[in-house]
């Protein structure tokens, strides 16, 4: 298996589109990895987690043949981790053809695989009021998922568990992705993980788990910061719940708790956790030969 990080900020980029403060002029100067786009992470070329405003800058960036996706998988409805608008431009003419004739507009000719969609309620009301109503003129199919119950997606078996976010208002979940011998979690947005969470990782030995750190040198909730964060990876390595060569990595960085990105290194890394980057890969053992494992460049 093999995960590419598109995005790694927290909702408001880093550096802040509207902020001048010295973390944000700081990321501008530094550039590189201190440029963070909306979280989002393409799994296996196929399967999106994620679709914030900023996707086709990222597919552009790293690569990402949008026409091979057939899984989008949504966390929940927030705007930096779900914009619906730009699957209206996978609708259609009657007749597709490579080379568009001259009497016909469409905002694409050449036949797609059908998305799948995987959300909550919140999720699929949203991209529904974006598609009038029916997603499928849109080669689009919408499944609403529900916490701890696991599907199939293409060749991939995905459990939705209940994150620690937005409680009361919506269900958000993080995922178990399990497929071609490996098991990664994705976990953001989400707080400290739910009893029922830790609960559920109790089934699995991950590969990848990967959580976030909005918060970091601060203390806001609804969202994880440094502190809980150390205390998460180790109670996860006191479980048992990463296999041996396994890998912690942090997301989701504010730039208004969160220092720059060498910084973040230092202060996760005697804590056994890595800090994301935008473009950044992982493959798994099997899979080591033809990617970056970020085993290696957190080393």
């Amino acid at each position: 298996m093999n995960l590419r990080f598109l995005g790694t900020s927290a909702g408001e980029l880093y550096p802040g589109i509207w902020c001048r403060c010295r973390r944000c002029e700081s990321a501008r100067r530094l550039g590189g990895r201190n440029l963070r786009q909306s979280a989002s992470a393409l799994v296996d070329g196929n399967t999106l987690i994620d679709f914030p405003p900023e996707i086709v800058s990222q597919g552009w960036k790293w690569g990402v043949d949008f026409s091979a996706l057939t899984t989008l998988l949504i966390t929940h409805s927030h705007a930096d981790h779900f914009l619906p608008y730009l699957l209206r431009w996978r609708a259609r003419p009657d007749v597709l053809s490579e080379d568009p004739p001259p009497v016909k507009s469409a905002p694409r000719f050449t036949p797609l695989p059908t998305l799948h969609v995987y959300g909550n309620a919140a999720v699929e009301a949203r991209l529904r009021a974006e598609l009038g109503g029916d997603p499928s003129w849109c080669d689009v199919e919408f499944t609403r998922v529900q916490a701890f119950l696991p599907f199939r997606a293409g060749d991939l078996t995905v459990t939705p568990v209940a994150a620690n976010h937005d409680l009361g208002r919506e269900e958000a979940f993080n995922f178990v992705v399990e497929g071609r011998g490996a098991t990664i979690f994705y976990g953001l947005d989400s707080d400290f993980p739910l009893p029922e969470t830790w609960e559920a990782f109790t089934a699995h030995r991950f590969d990848l788990m990967i959580f976030e750190a909005t918060f970091g040198l601060g203390d806001g909730r609804n969202h994880m910061n440094f502190a809980r964060l150390r205390h998460t990876a180790g109670r996860i390595r006191e479980s048992n719940l990463i296999r041996e060569g396994g890998t912690l990595v942090a997301s989701h960085f504010s730039p208004h708790h969160c220092p720059d990105h060498e910084q973040c290194e230092q202060l996760l890394r005697p804590h056994g956790v890595g800090a994301a980057y935008d473009g950044m890969e992982w493959a798994s053992q099997a899979d080591n030969a033809n990617a970056t494992s970020p085993a290696k460049s957190l080393s």
